[in-house]
């Protein structure tokens, strides 16, 4: 039997330079997540192992959402 989807915390709408965009459901507020840098890039890294390079985001906007118990 296949797991339950999990609920997240967070909806991010990720507006990277170039005009792509991303949306990712994660626990990680990456508004102020742990930085990393890396050879000069500054890095976040969520919880399901997305590394996210932060100088190529142009905008985030972000929705929290409810939760249910």
């Amino acid at each position: 039997m296949g797991k339950l989807h999990e609920l997240k915390k967070y909806k991010f709408l990720l507006i990277f330079k170039g005009g792509n965009h991303l949306i990712i459901e994660t626990n990680t507020d990456i508004r102020t997540a742990k930085r990393e840098e890396i050879n000069g890039a500054i890095f976040i890294r969520i919880e399901n192992q997305y590394t996210i390079n932060l100088a190529q985001i142009e905008s985030i906007k972000v929705k929290i959402l409810k939760q249910t118990s």
